[in-house]
């Protein structure tokens, strides 16, 4: 089993012949078939990079995608939710939708974009461990591995463009 997050089973195609329990590529793609999105984010950014940052005496940073052709809305990141911090922690918090911010290409300003993503985890039996599952003192089930994460990369591709930045967020959860 792949460690793609339920929030993302959907939406996340893998790629490539190297994905194990480990690490997993794949690209978004929207149930409609269309690659093309618009971005949202919730974060500060520094040299061109958006990184957590503070929200109500706490820390947020989200990502959202919306299809360009059907319209439909996705979360790919929400940092109080997803990843070791946020679904076993139960770090960070929520920004509302109204916070978030249009991203723009660096290079063109565009606004549209295809996105990849890349998500490392220490493994299932890690995560058994980890949690208290073999003690049977958790609040977690096996199958929750794959939301507790270890780090995640989303690259960003402009199709205005073409400007692409591989690691545009390449974020530890843990």
């Amino acid at each position: 089993m792949l460690p793609i997050p339920k929030h993302l089973k959907d939406i996340m195609v893998t790629i490539g012949d190297k994905n194990s329990e480990n690490c997993v590529n794949g690209i978004i793609r929207c149930p409609c078939g269309c690659e093309c999105f618009k971005i949202k984010i919730y974060a500060n950014v520094e040299n061109g990079y958006p990184q957590a940052c503070e929200y109500k005496d706490n820390y947020a940073l989200m990502i959202k995608s919306k299809c360009m052709n059907c319209i439909k809305e996705f979360l790919i990141f929400d940092d109080s939710k997803h990843g070791w911090n946020g679904f076993v922690c139960h770090d960070g918090v929520t920004a509302p939708d109204n916070e978030l911010k249009p991203w723009g290409c660096l290079k063109c300003t565009g606004d549209i974009h295809s996105v990849k993503i890349c998500i490392m985890s220490q493994g299932k039996q890690d995560f058994i461990e980890e949690v208290g599952i073999v003690n049977e003192e958790s609040e977690f089930s096996e199958n929750d591995w794959v939301e507790a994460f270890e780090w995640i990369t989303i690259g960003l591709t402009c199709f205005g463009c073409g400007y692409g930045d591989k690691k545009w967020i390449d974020y530890e959860t843990m």
